[in-house]
């Protein structure tokens, strides 16, 4: 019962936190001398949720070429779409912490190996985008440098723990062979 009780908090929490920071961010004033996005509430909420903003930088491109400067749909990506992802990750996350070591979800798509090795090119590709946002100020600075360490520190994490979990899978099929 514990368990299940943690398993909906963090997701619930980080929800929560994520629609503050969102809303927070949403009242400050937006000037082309100051732009909202670089304030340290956006920068924070898409830095503790880096593989979301990773899917987010994807949707966000896919949109701007499907209905290019499209308010409407930019205003219900920053928020539904967000918040929506947000939650969905730190599940995820409250469901892998349940694994000891390995993971829960890989196994159950059917294709272990590939969901595995999936999971490592994102977390590649969060690092990647680490880089990425440590440069989007202009020039590099200690206050980039934070932003961006959650990215790494989310790539590294990610790519760590599935590539150990491809490493086990690999192991568990050479031992039935």
């Amino acid at each position: 019962m514990m368990w299940n009780t943690r398993r909906f908090a963090l997701p619930l929490f980080q929800v929560a936190l994520a629609i503050s920071l969102t809303a927070s961010n949403f009242l400050r004033p937006n000037t082309i001398a100051n732009p909202s996005w670089t304030a340290p509430d956006r920068q924070l909420c898409w830095a503790l949720n880096a593989p979301v903003a990773f899917a987010m930088y994807g949707l966000e491109r896919l949109a701007d070429r499907l209905y290019p400067r499209s308010y409407s749909i930019e205003l219900l990506l920053e928020t539904i779409v967000f918040v929506v992802l947000v939650g969905l990750l730190w599940y995820g996350v409250s469901l892998e912490f349940g694994g000891k070591g390995q993971s829960i979800l890989t196994p159950k798509t059917g294709a272990r190996s590939a969901a595995d090795v999936l999971a490592v090119i994102v977390g590649v590709l969060v690092v990647i985008l680490g880089f990425m946002v440590r440069r989007q100020f202009g020039m590099i600075t200690v206050y980039s440098d934070l932003v961006a360490l959650p990215y790494f520190i989310w790539g590294a994490a990610i790519t760590i723990f599935y590539g150990r979990d491809l490493r086990t899978s690999f192991g568990a099929a050479r031992d039935k062979i």
